[in-house]
């Protein structure tokens, strides 16, 4: 059974998802700390479905976050790619 080590970021996010008119998140941080698995424990307790896109591993994501732009103009590009 694998083991969930609670973070102080855990909190935050709470915080984060009860705040009225939330805006997009980004997590940054030192590689192997735990953002990825942060992330999906705190999407599997608070949603009943998460769509996960890694941008360093796919090629046609990272154009996307090369390119920059808006956040509309972002997630219209997505959504061209995987239409879900």
């Amino acid at each position: 059974m694998d083991r969930y080590l609670n973070r102080k970021i855990d909190r935050l996010l709470t915080d984060w998802k009860s705040t009225p008119n939330w805006k997009p998140l980004l997590i940054k941080g030192a590689r192997q700390i735990g953002k990825t698995e942060t992330i999906r424990h705190f999407a599997l307790a608070n949603y009943d479905n998460f769509h996960e896109i890694n941008f360093v591993l796919r090629d046609e994501f990272k154009q996307i976050v090369e390119e920059g732009g808006s956040v509309q103009s972002i997630l219209r590009r997505i959504s061209l790619i995987e239409p879900q």
